[in-house]
């Protein structure tokens, strides 16, 4: 798997129909980047419908990191930041990697009962994404620069709300320590809340903010050859015509 920049822009499957089926398969980056996005959108609704539930004792927002770090999720969202982190390594940008990576190592320490750790490395990474993806840091789009800085304003303005309504529920809910039984009701003011959607917005849209940096020439390669014989390789052909699926 490698990134590379062409003066095209093709989004296509070619399959090159050898004896044993190979398979070469070429994307846009920024097209994988989109889908990515959709996943994660499609993955937090579900897990957050999943576990308000059990959270509130109805549906309604809560944290999102709550929802990502619980069981069944907590896999799923790993891998989700492992490939996003190893996949902004195309970009060029050391924030970014730093970032994303910082993500990743958020969730994992979130599995030993360290929520300040946590919420510092969400902290740091979002700060490096939102300052390495500010506008008119990319020359791919200048077009777009519109666009792209009210995306980030946008982001901002729901970053910010989000912090405020963090810092209402250290000093304004101030939750009682909880473990099991009846919520109580200055937990649930913490826990359940439609001020959380600001959450979802922010980290939503910083996720996207990556994509008015990516090279629209930049493309994500893959060859998979089923492995066979020196004798079989010998004898096998590629005939005239390749079959081209286009998106």
């Amino acid at each position: 798997m490698r990134g590379s920049h062409h003066n095209q822009l093709p989004l296509y499957v070619k399959n090159k129909l050898y004896k044993d089926n190979e398979l070469y398969i070429i994307m846009l980056f920024k097209t994988g980047w989109r889908i990515a996005w959709y996943i994660l959108v499609f993955g937090s609704i579900i897990s957050l419908f999943d576990v308000s539930k059990d959270t509130c004792g109805y549906h309604i927002p809560i944290l999102l990191s709550r929802a990502l770090t619980t069981d069944p999720y907590r896999g799923a969202t790993l891998v989700f930041c492992l490939v996003s982190a190893v996949s902004s390594i195309y970009l060029n940008s050391l924030l970014l990697v730093i970032g994303f990576c910082g993500f990743l190592c958020a969730f994992l320490v979130s599995m030993f009962e360290t929520a300040s750790s946590h919420d510092a490395l969400i902290l740091i990474s979002a700060l490096l994404v939102m300052y390495e993806c500010r506008p008119g840091t990319s020359e791919w789009r200048p077009n777009a620069l519109i666009w792209w800085k009210i995306h980030w304003w946008s982001t901002v303005i729901a970053g910010c709300i989000c912090t405020g309504w963090f810092i209402y529920i250290i000093y304004g809910c101030d939750p009682e320590p909880y473990e099991s039984g009846t919520l109580p009701e200055s937990v649930r003011c913490a826990r359940c809340s439609w001020w959380f959607i600001s959450e979802y917005i922010c980290f939503w849209s910083m996720f996207m903010l990556v994509y008015w940096k990516i090279d629209p020439f930049l493309e994500w390669h893959d060859n998979i050859t089923p492995s066979r014989s020196i004798k079989e390789s010998e004898d096998i052909q590629e005939p005239a015509g390749t079959r081209l699926l286009v998106f």
